[in-house]
């Protein structure tokens, strides 16, 4: 029996890059025989705004000059020398934009985010990393299981290029202990010697919903709806003459406004729980613990 992706009291942060990294990498080589992975989706629609995912910054052949030239840019006045010292509490770079409507309304949120790991990529690749950074999700093992989607549901809804490299991941979660998402994800993998990306888009064929976990909301009409809007990549790309590779994620998504009542209470929380997701990361990496 198939089940879907369970993380319970999973923090936004983490919940992010869980999902872009739920698939354990598989360290082979795509190169020019790729199934067309890199011709992924970067453009959804969030309220009446279309937006556009921006390109890695790292590609896969530069040298390490060049890594360097396009990271020190993100850094904003850190030095490069800082940002990739070996230590669990090296710096994290996370940068947030509010996504606004026409009127000016806020109707989501763009993050971007980069740090760096001392571990080659094989090492790194043949690791399941959902397990490293879903920390919360680690401790309850017994619904943290993932797995593909019935082949009936995905010609219902006209899916037809699943395989190796394209999956289909139902979620059911919730998000900062307030907001219950269910839903159904594309996950598009991609491989290199240098460099591994994952895609991951809400698929909005789906009846994807939300849901208040509490209140008195919460069995009402007002206490949930429909919901679409998220998308987001992750990159992990080795660093020429270095034993690291430098990770970076970028992904937006839709905020109603009946989840915190226009507040700032997301983009007060995503700083803290993506930089603690990164530090875990590090001391797992650092202890040998695969998750």
């Amino acid at each position: 029996m198939n089940h879907p992706i369970h993380h319970r009291r999973l923090g936004l942060g983490v919940f992010a890059l869980a999902l872009l990294t739920g698939l354990t990498w598989n360290h082979r080589v795509s190169g020019n025989d790729s199934t067309n992975v890199s011709a992924n989706q970067t453009t959804v629609q969030i309220a009446d705004q279309s937006i556009t995912l921006p390109a890695p910054t790292l590609a896969e052949d530069l040298d390490a000059d060049a890594q360097q030239r396009r990271i020190t840019p993100l850094l904003r006045g850190l030095s490069f020398k800082q940002f990739a010292r070996d230590s669990v509490v090296a710096p994290v770079r996370i940068y947030l934009r509010y996504i606004t409507s026409d009127a000016g309304d806020r109707v989501g949120h763009d993050v971007h985010m980069i740090f760096i790991i001392h571990e080659s990529l094989q090492t790194f690749s043949d690791q399941n990393i959902a397990n490293r950074l879903g920390g919360e999700a680690a401790e309850d093992s017994t619904e943290a299981t993932a797995a593909d989607v019935p082949a009936e549901t995905l010609q219902r809804l006209g899916i037809d290029d699943a395989g190796p490299d394209i999956r289909y991941r139902q979620v059911d979660f919730e998000l900062l202990d307030k907001i219950r998402l269910t839903g159904l994800l594309r996950i598009a993998q991609q491989s290199s010697e240098t460099q591994n990306r994952i895609d991951v888009s809400l698929v909005e064929a789906f009846d994807n919903r939300w849901q208040f976990t509490d209140g008195p909301d919460t069995n009402s009409s007002a206490g949930g709806g429909d919901y679409s809007g998220f998308q987001g990549w992750l990159t992990a790309t080795s660093l020429d003459a270095m034993d690291a590779v430098f990770i970076e994620a970028r992904f937006v998504m839709h905020e109603p406004p009946q989840w915190f009542a226009g507040s700032n209470y997301v983009r007060s929380k995503l700083p803290l729980v993506l930089q603690e997701a990164a530090r875990d990361l590090r001391r797992r990496l650092k202890k040998g613990d695969g998750g």
